[in-house]
């Protein structure tokens, strides 16, 4: 072979030794930053992980702003607790918080297990003596409490917060309320959750349905009570797909008879202990009703409808299904 050849030789071998140390190196910084890469990304999801997993305590003292706008100083997490409304013991108890609950009012029976605490409330109104021995480190109350009660609980040192919801989108803000203040804040939001869920599956169920006229019948007889505007029971029968005759008047009334003739609902919603529901056909002023003629008269425990608590859901269930039983099917 001539020289010439060996030197063209030569200068091939090195120029392929240079593209295979340059295609080395390229893949030594690709890998690297494909390692660098993918430690990013774990870092990102450990954060994200992190975040999903952490759990978010409350830091005391708290300071809250109560339903009437009182602010209140919470000192530390309640180990004691005094519920003076039925809907709030029922929050507290479905969020974990059940057995710090020292004292309730007559009123409380759900879940059963406040049968046995002490009762420190009733007809009457607050017990200030006997909750003063319950030594509670927090009182939740309803907005029926009165101010001079607020303020003799609140001289002893006892915070109250007025978390009793007024409207059905506040129950969740009750809920969050009584969460924070009890550190059951996890609890609180899965609850909050739970619910418009199962809200939005049954309003979804009856908003195609054509709405059924509801008169609710909170007493029969002589008196004939009902529910109007501003009650949480004319609003669940708005979303349960219906129309509530006595929209037109305000919180608790008596109702016309006259009127109830003229209005002539499809169906007649009302509670076991309302007064002589099954002779309702034989009663002036309701036998000629179309509800009554076609059997459409329906018994619910008023306490899932008219307690703003976690239990409305099941109320706000039983209303649609007595309204629209087909789309239920």
């Amino acid at each position: 072979m001539r020289r010439r050849d060996f030197r063209r030789l030569g200068n091939t071998f090195a120029l392929l030794v240079v593209v295979i140390l340059l295609l080395a190196f390229s893949v030594s910084c690709a890998g690297s930053s494909s390692n660098k890469t993918k430690v990013a990304q774990n870092k990102v999801a450990q954060n994200k992980v992190g975040v999903k997993n952490s759990v978010q305590h409350t830091s005391y003292p708290l300071k809250v702003t109560d339903f009437t706008g009182r602010n209140v100083e919470i000192s530390k997490k309640p180990e004691r607790i005094v519920s003076l409304a039925p809907s709030n013991t029922e929050i507290i108890f479905t969020i974990g918080a059940g057995k710090n609950v020292v004292g309730v009012t007559d009123f409380d029976d759900y879940p059963p297990e406040v049968k046995s605490i002490d009762k420190v409330g009733g007809f009457k109104g607050a017990n200030v003596e006997a909750i003063a021995a319950k030594k509670p480190d927090v009182v939740f109350a309803a907005t029926t409490i009165s101010k001079e009660e607020v303020e003799k609980i609140q001289s002893l040192g006892i915070p109250v917060v007025i978390s009793e919801a007024q409207s059905f989108n506040q129950i969740y803000d009750s809920i969050s309320l009584i969460g924070k203040i009890t550190d059951r804040n996890e609890e609180a939001e899965k609850l909050i959750s739970q619910m418009k869920q199962k809200v939005s599956e049954i309003t979804d169920k009856v908003k195609d349905k054509d709405k059924v006229k509801v008169y609710y019948a909170v007493q029969v007889g002589q008196q004939n009570w009902t529910a109007g505007k501003g009650t949480f029971i004319d609003e669940i029968i708005d979303m349960a797909g219906g129309i509530n005759v006595a929209s037109d008047i305000k919180g608790w009334a008596q109702y016309s008879l006259e009127k109830l003739a003229k209005d002539n609902p499809q169906v007649i919603l009302t509670s076991p202990h309302a007064g002589d529901i099954k002779n309702l056909n034989k009663m002036q002023g309701y036998k000629d009703l179309d509800a009554v003629k076609e059997n459409k008269v329906i018994a619910i425990n008023d306490n899932i409808i008219s307690r703003p608590g976690p239990r409305i859901i099941q109320g706000l269930e039983a209303v649609a299904k007595a309204l629209h039983p087909d789309a239920f099917k």
